[in-house]
């Protein structure tokens, strides 16, 4: 994916779109008509295509610029906590200074030296200071405690002085990662929001002219279009759903495989040790008998203890059960946001992006997913224990595409392949199939 999508000059590559009398002609022969059908259908298409593919590239670089400024608030924010421990150190080490200086003065009137002059000519040189104190002879168990209190402070001031500095400089360079992210994602969305720009231009009048060669309406065209547009989305998100499905059951098909196999050997070790335990120790060689022994007694036969059963292969936990209510408070939330209109950093109470929806969603039943951040509530999900297989998805489970550690979208599910989302600029809140290609777990926050 490329930063933005813009509109590129014209070139030897882009469609030709026909023109009214194309269409007037093209309805004098049957066989031309059908193919200039076919041809404008491919044209609304290919649009379709364009925009969907923008769109994905501004939500990817719209959670970039999300993830960016969670680094950037997670830094102000250690910036503001150090320099309050830098004053608060400070302060302290002030006072410390203070009482070695008192008991400087004290010293030194105790010796008959004026010490106290000294400190208030070097006052500014607390080191040096501190030094005379810790080599003066008079120093009590007491002084010496002290000394060491006012030197610990001092360097506690200082090191977090130093550490704040530290935040401070990299607070800048994240306020200027934060600043390039958000211009790329601006960028990606100025694109996106052009290619649907050229979209609904081009499709009204794409549209307009179908039905004229289909004797339709633009009316009837439109919903059907859209129809097929969210069926073949429906489709594509089945069919990658089958296969995440398919890919599961052979991975638990392998591991059945694999503990079955490893309780084979367990099982077979076990005969192995009873079986040895078994067998009689060799009796010592007898002395040379004076007279004919005995014939010797018949030893028992050994008894092989008995195999123990087979155990069958451990089965995978249950999903963790949703708690009704939860879910539908959030669901009635985001349902009341319906229509609204979408902002990247949108978190109410009149623009929306996709994981500030879900966000405040969940928030309105008590439950927190995470930061205004798909990935941060993946991996919020992830380590609560609360991720669950798409092929066990259910209603109020959030949907996330993306993957390899970066999740661009979240959306709630709302059951019969039906999402609730905030999904890009020139798109509302809205509720709509799911589309593209989810990744293999979905979030069950109410779990």
């Amino acid at each position: 994916m490329t930063a933005s999508l813009g509109i590129a000059p014209a070139s030897a590559d882009d469609p030709h779109y026909p023109s009214w009398d194309d269409v007037q002609n093209a309805k004098a022969d049957e066989a031309t008509k059908r193919a200039e059908i076919d041809s404008i259908t491919g044209l609304i298409a290919r649009l379709q295509t364009t925009v969907d593919t923008a769109a994905v590239t501004a939500m990817q670089k719209a959670e970039a610029w999300r993830q960016a400024k969670e680094a950037l608030d997670e830094a102000a924010q250690k910036v503001a906590d150090l320099k309050e421990k830098t004053n608060a150190a400070s302060a302290k080490a002030q006072t410390s200074k203070m009482r070695a200086g008192l008991l400087a003065a004290h010293l030194s009137r105790a010796a008959g030296s004026d010490l106290s002059t000294s400190l208030v000519a070097k006052g500014e040189n607390a080191g040096d200071l501190l030094y005379q104190l810790s080599a003066m002879s008079q120093l009590s168990e007491q002084s010496q405690r002290i000394y060491a209190d006012a030197l610990a402070d001092k360097q506690n001031a200082e090191s977090l002085a130093s550490q704040a500095d530290v935040a401070v400089t990299e607070h800048q360079k994240l306020s200027d990662a934060a600043d390039q992210a958000r211009a790329i994602a601006d960028a990606a969305s100025a694109s996106a929001q052009s290619a649907l720009a050229e979209q609904e231009t081009k499709s009204n009048q794409l549209i307009a002219q179908l039905a004229m060669l289909k004797d339709s309406t633009v009316e009837i065209e439109t919903a059907y279009l859209q129809g097929e547009q969210q069926r073949k989305e429906a489709e594509a998100a089945a069919a990658a759903a089958a296969e995440r499905a398919q890919a599961e059951a052979a991975a638990q098909a392998r591991a059945h495989a694999e503990a079955a196999a490893q309780e084979a050997a367990a099982q077979e070790a076990a005969r192995e040790a009873a079986s040895r335990a078994a067998q009689p120790a060799p009796a010592p060689q007898p002395a040379a008998p004076r007279t004919a022994p005995a014939a010797p007694r018949t030893a028992p036969a050994p008894q092989t203890a008995p195999a123990p059963a087979p155990q069958p292969a451990p089965q995978p936990q249950p999903a963790p059960q949703p708690q009704q209510n939860a879910v539908e408070t959030a669901i009635s939330f985001a349902t009341a946001q319906l229509g609204k209109r979408y902002d990247l950093g949108g978190m109410g109470p009149d623009l929306w992006d996709c994981s500030g929806l879900t966000k405040a969603a969940y928030a309105s039943a008590g439950i927190y997913v995470g930061t205004h951040s798909a990935t941060n509530q993946y991996n919020r999900m992830a380590a609560e224990g609360k991720l669950v297989p798409y092929s066990q998805r259910q209603r109020g489970d959030l949907i996330f595409w993306g993957g390899g550690g970066d999740y661009w979208h979240v959306a709630i599910y709302l059951g019969n392949g039906k999402i609730l989302e905030a999904a890009d600029y020139g798109k509302p809140v809205r509720v709509w199939s799911t589309w593209g290609t989810p990744v293999g777990m979905v979030g069950r926050p109410s779990a």
